[in-house]
Order: C-alpha cells, then structure tokens, then sequence
C-alpha cells in the first residue's frame, strides 16, 4: 500500500504509431488492462496513410490517451526519440516504449516498475526482458533467448535490448535526453550502449509481451536459423540506404559523452573506432574479450569481419 500523503510513482507508454490500424486496437486494450494504476499513453503517429491517426483521435477523445502533434515520417528511431523528449518535459518518474501491434500481459508495467524500484535512486536504469514471439493470430512460436553477459563490449557490437521491452527510469530518461544523436542504428540500440555505460541494466527472464511476427514488422524478429543468417549477410555486406557502421555509432557515442566515459570503456571505445583506420586496432580487437557478442558463432563472425574491416 502506499501512503496516503505520497505521490503515485507515474509511468508514461511512448506508442510509435504506422499504418498500424489493423492490430493497434488490440494493443490499446492490452494497455488499459495493465494492473498497474499510474498509466498515462502519449502516442505519435508518423505519417500513417491508413485509419491509425483516426483509432488515436478517437482514443484521445474519449480521454485514454496523448497525442504528440505533428505526422511527419522521421522512421521508428526518431519519432521515439520525439516521444522521449516530450516525455522528459513533463512528470512521470518512468517511460516505456512500446509497439503497435503487441499485446501487453496485465503484468507488464507491474514488473518492470517493481525491478526498477530496487534501483538507487541516483542511479540511471534500464529494464528489459524475453520476449513471447506469436504469429498474426498470436498463435504461440517461442521465446527470445535470454542473453548471457551484458555490457559496453557487448553493447558496442550487439543489441541484445529489445525497445518494446524496456522501460527507462527518471535518471535515464533525463541521461538519454539530454544526449541525443543526430543518427542512430535504432533507439533501443543506442539506449543499451547509452546505459550499459553509465547505469544498471536489469534483464528479466519473464516474457510479458506477445511480440506479434507479421508481413508489416518495421524490424520484427528472426525466428531462424535462416532469417539470421540473412539479416547478418544484409547488415555487414549491404551498402547504401543510410547504412550505420557499428563504428560510426560508436565514434558517435564518443563525441557526444567524451571525457564523461569512464576510462576502462573510454580505452575499448577508442580503440574499436581506431579499428576502423588501423590494421594493429584490429588486430587487437580480434584477440581480446572487450568486445563480444552472445553466440559463439557470431563472436567468430564478427572477429572476421574485424579482421576484413567490414565493422
């Protein structure tokens, strides 16, 4: 119970919304049934063509939720980076990201919020877990995997975060804010290199969204063994489009927190964006355990592609 003379702890739900209608409603649904009390909704559409500006307009009419003005098509990255910004201006103690075409257990907030409480109170921190992968029908696939060793090395060079999952607490919220880049791989990417350097991150082995698999996923998840393979063949063997180098996202990450990077992450960051002029770096990189990814097929890919400076 909480007191009677204490504030309620608010949690705030940033919904990226595009041509989402088919399955959006759902997910409102799922979010008026989290357990938790506190929730306040403020969505952003980014452009829809279809009938998703129309489903939001008549949340907000009837008072369920907030619309963030503006429709202009930024892409997933950039219109929660707006939702962020906004978020951060107003009251609420967390902020969580969140899908269009999930579905939410009850539980969802409820857990996060009751992780991130143990968290001191000075401390920037980030919860994320599993994921239950559905089809269409929500007809049950798996699950995610839980990762092994999280961390700045790993960050660097693997997402293992997924953004639909997370929920950031006030001093993240403000650290991330107030640190944004001008261009990114993707928002929950960059808010696990963001944390993993300067905060906690808590990854829970519970699965609280059905993360719906569909023709439509903006990025969506790979299933397979094959899917992976050929999101890896896409990634570090495609070119144009506004491809990021994990590099780049790294020496951007350097520039905008510089001497502020504790010096043990300061030494790996500097060296894995030297990697990219330096033979030696390389060299280095491949041997050590600063840098790593989770399997151990991909930490074999990727000290290949250090060694052919394709990172």
């Amino acid at each position: 119970m909480m007191p009677e003379d204490s504030k309620p702890v608010k949690v705030t739900v940033l919904l990226s919304t595009y041509n989402g209608s088919i399955f959006l409603q759902q997910q409102l649904d799922s979010l008026y049934a989290q357990t938790y009390p506190h929730i306040r909704i403020l969505a952003r559409d980014d452009g829809s063509s279809d009938s998703t500006r129309t489903i939001l307009e008549s949340e907000r009419s009837r008072g369920a939720l907030d619309i963030l003005e503006g429709y202009n098509n930024l892409g997933p990255a950039l219109s929660f980076f707006e939702l962020l910004k906004s978020a951060a201006s107003i009251e609420t103690e967390y902020v969580a990201f969140c899908d269009q075409d999930d579905v939410w257990h009850p539980h969802k907030i409820a857990h996060a919020v009751s992780a991130l409480t143990g968290v001191a109170g000075s401390c920037p921190a980030m919860y994320c877990s599993r994921l239950e992968i559905v089809d269409e029908q929500l007809k049950h696939i798996g699950y995610t995997e839980m990762p092994g060793k999280v961390g700045f090395g790993n960050a660097l060079v693997e997402n293992v975060a997924v953004g639909c999952t997370m929920v950031l607490n006030r001093k993240a919220i403000d650290l991330i804010r107030e640190n944004l880049p001008a261009k990114v791989l993707i928002h929950d990417w960059w808010c696990y290199l963001v944390l993993s350097c300067f905060g906690e991150i808590i990854f829970d082995s519970s699965a609280d969204i059905k993360h719906r698999q569909h023709g439509s996923n903006t990025i969506g998840i790979a299933t397979n063994m094959f899917d992976q393979l050929g999101r890896k063949l896409r990634r570090f063997f495609g070119s144009g489009g506004g491809h990021l180098w994990l590099s780049e996202q790294a020496s951007l990450f350097s520039s905008i927190f510089k001497e502020r990077i504790p010096l043990l992450h300061r030494r790996v960051i500097n060296k894995f964006v030297a990697a990219k002029l330096s033979f030696k770096c390389r060299v280095q990189l491949v041997f050590s355990r600063e840098i790593w990814r989770q399997k151990w097929s991909d930490n074999l890919i990727l000290r290949l592609l250090l060694l052919i400076n394709r990172i």
